[in-house]
Order: structure tokens, then sequence, then C-alpha cells
């Protein structure tokens, strides 16, 4: 039988588990963006949820503060709306308004601003061989 096996060199089989290597991490980040990005829609959906009850709550317990001021001819009963008003808006804009998307470009400033501390970029393989560079600098140092 003539058959010849394929032979491949040091730096070809290097060069396919680095090629491996860095397809597994570009799944592993997209993965977990797509869990990020659940948890994300999932949060948002619960505080929206949440909001319902929080809104009806407020508006009782603010109806009977005006009741019981008015009754009772006494303002001061009415003090109680003015947090309850101010935390009900705060939500609302958390649920509905821009709140979110005003987060995310404090976010992206910060990022833009600080990009030796934060990476606006996925993690891809290059960023873990430096972070294990000056990991194995810092260990060093400590020793």
């Amino acid at each position: 039988v003539f058959y010849s096996t394929p032979t491949l060199s040091r730096a070809q089989v290097e060069e396919m588990f680095e090629k491996l290597e860095r397809t597994r991490i570009e799944r592993e980040i997209a993965l977990n963006e797509a869990i990020e990005r659940r948890n994300r829609a999932y949060e948002l959906a619960r505080d929206r949820s949440a909001f319902l009850y929080e809104a009806s709550g407020g508006g009782l317990v603010s109806a009977s503060s005006i009741a019981v001021s008015r009754h009772t001819k006494n303002p001061a009963f009415m003090i109680l709306i003015f947090p309850i008003a101010t935390y009900l808006v705060y939500k609302a804009n958390i649920c509905y308004g821009g709140k979110r998307e005003y987060i995310a470009a404090a976010t992206a400033d910060l990022m833009k601003y600080d990009a030796d501390l934060l990476s606006v970029a996925p993690i891809g393989p290059d960023d873990i061989k430096r972070r294990m560079k000056e990991l194995q600098v810092l260990r060093s140092e400590a020793d």
C-alpha cells in the first residue's frame, strides 16, 4: 500500500491551535454577550412589572394623604406626596423613559476616557495574552 502521511510542521500545528483558541474565545464572548443581553431584558421586564404595583400603591397612598389632609384640614399630611411622586417619576424614567440610555451613554463616556481601565470592544485573544503578561510581571514583582 502506497500512501503518505502528511506531516505538519510545528508552526502549522501552533497556528492551528491558535486559530481554534481564537474561535473558542470569540464564541465564548458572543455567548456571554447574549446572556448579558437576556439578563438586561429580564431586568427591564421585572422593573416594568414592579412599576405597575409601585404606581398603584403610590397613587393609593397619595390619594389617602390628600383625603386625610382635607378631612383634618392639616396640610402636613400632603408632605408624603412629594417623595412618592419623586420615586415614581424616577422609576417611570428607568422603565419607560431615557434613563437606561443615559446610563449607557455615561458608561460609554467613561469607557472612552478611561480606555486603559475599561475596554469598549470585546476582549480578544491579544487582550488575554497582554493581561497574562501583566499578571506575570506583577507576580514576579511581588516575589
